[in-house]
């Protein structure tokens, strides 16, 4: 049932796409709704192999003259439930939950990060009376999971001299510019023989409780990494005890601090009480480095069957030297950039074993060009080092902040005369389409601002039913002062 909740046209329609799953590489069927609604409308529209849509808006009557305007956001959304949920994300739509000033989701991701901006474009797209330019409304996929979307824009299929990005999360703030960045995988050859049988007895290790978050936003709060962390405490192990190891991983996503790892080692009976007091005593030695900022760190370890394999010590020695000796979280600040910015920065983010190499896929970022290059010459050169293979891939490019430009002067003061507030300018340690379609449209000049959406890709994601309504009035108002 849709919500009666104001500004009702947006909500109508954000209503309308949260019933069609749209989950980053399901986005066909709420691509084909967009060209639909579009040519419904009378507009013209264009959809890609990427199911990219591009969507042309005429300017309304004695707007025909304004400069032309790109507003742009991602369809597909992050699909995140709780444990008890049974919510499939293939075909069921998403259940509205109004709490006081704030929508949400029943047990789910609400898909606000980016369902906001694409029903605010559908909105000014059903109100012929709004006043605008010639407009061109580009609703990208698979932003979530890697901008496949944004890389796949043509510059040749857009023409407006602004984009308005939708895809900012807080209101009042505009973001300006981003972090490029790329991904190394390491690759450490699995090798496995069967245990020997001193070592009788097993443990399973485990790092929990910690809180990771996404690798840019929140690689500035020094979270602690489980992946280093369960290293670290397999080197402590070694320099009193040896053991063997049958499986290490940990790391779910490219783009999430890892918050869980594990691992089963196989120990000598005579070792068992000693081992099991020392990782309690290493539990509390990393609760207290990580307070407060993961206050809840923890090793849970609990006794399990000996396995028959084990890894290979050159396996395990190159795994444990990598993964302590790597760079990890912040590797230097911003010194131009507004605000407390992380300038450089990595993620140890996922170990897993493959067919015949335990992977380490590891996420840099930076606004530096060179300063990205040279991190990435120390993950590379320390795998040469130790005699294992990297490979460096998806690469994506910086928005690079271009301060004074006519549309940051113009869209700052029509935020103050609406609202009364200061705006804030930043710019963000992540990966945004801006820096994509940057490339493709050089000439652009272009800006991120949206409503405040609270824990995105999470089943507590929520929106401000009041901060839509603001900002929702002053994109109509962007659009109709923009000069």
């Amino acid at each position: 049932m849709k919500p009666s909740i104001q500004p009702q046209a947006v909500f109508d329609k954000f209503y309308d796409i949260d019933q069609i799953p749209r989950g980053s590489g399901n986005e066909k069927a709420i691509s084909d709704y967009l060209v639909a609604f579009a040519k419904d409308h009378g507009y013209e529209a264009k959809q890609d192999s990427e199911n990219n849509v591009i969507i042309k808006v005429p300017a309304t009557k004695g707007y025909e003259s304004a400069p032309s305007v790109i507003l742009q956001g991602h369809m597909d959304m992050v699909c995140e439930k709780t444990p008890e949920s049974t919510h499939d994300f293939t075909k069921d739509p998403i259940e509205f939950v109004v709490d006081g000033d704030w929508l949400k989701a029943k047990d789910t991701t609400l898909g606000a990060d980016d369902g906001m901006a694409v029903a605010m474009m559908l909105a000014i797209m059903d109100d012929p009376s709004i006043p605008h330019g010639p407009m061109e409304c580009l609703i990208t996929t698979n932003e979530e999971t890697g901008m496949n979307g944004a890389i796949a824009v043509k510059g040749s299929d857009l023409s407006g001299k602004y984009l308005l990005n939708l895809d900012s999360e807080d209101e009042g703030e505009f973001t300006i510019g981003c972090a490029g960045g790329c991904h190394v995988e390491i690759g450490i050859p699995l090798l496995r023989e069967n245990r020997n049988h001193t070592y009788n007895k097993a443990f399973h290790i485990s790092v929990e409780g910690l809180l990771g978050g996404h690798s840019g936003m929140e690689i500035v709060k020094q979270r602690a990494n489980a992946n280093q962390i369960l290293a670290r405490t397999l080197y402590e192990m070694h320099k009193s005890y040896s053991f063997q190891t049958a499986s290490f991983s940990g790391g779910t996503k490219h783009n999430a601090i890892p918050r869980q790892a594990e691992t089963v080692i196989a120990v000598k009976e005579v070792d068992f009480d000693a081992i099991k007091n020392l990782l309690a005593h290493l539990s509390q030695v990393y609760q207290q480095e990580f307070t407060p900022q993961d206050a809840g760190l923890t090793l849970s370890v609990k006794e399990v069957e000996a396995p028959d394999l084990v890894y290979a010590d050159d396996t395990v020695e190159a795994l444990v030297a990598y993964l302590i000796l790597a760079p990890n979280g912040v590797y230097s600040m911003s010194q131009t950039l507004p605000g407390n910015i992380v300038e450089t920065s990595n993620n140890l983010a996922i170990v897993q074993e493959k067919q015949n190499f335990i992977s380490i896929l590891i996420s840099t970022r930076s606004s530096s060009k060179s300063s990205l290059d040279f991190l990435v010459t120390k993950l590379t050169g320390l795998a040469e080092v130790l005699g294992i293979s990297s490979r460096v891939s998806d690469g994506y490019p910086a928005w690079e902040y271009q301060p004074g430009s006519d549309l940051e002067k113009q869209v700052l003061a029509i935020y103050k005369k609406v609202t009364g507030k200061e705006p804030i300018l930043n710019s963000v340690h992540a990966g945004l389409e801006c820096g994509l379609l940057k490339e493709q449209l050089p000439d652009t000049q272009m800006i991120s601002f949206g409503p405040t959406v609270q824990h995105p890709h999470t089943p507590q994601e929520r929106v401000s039913i009041s901060s839509v309504d603001r900002m929702y009035t002053f994109l109509l108002t962007v659009l109709k002062e923009l000069k």
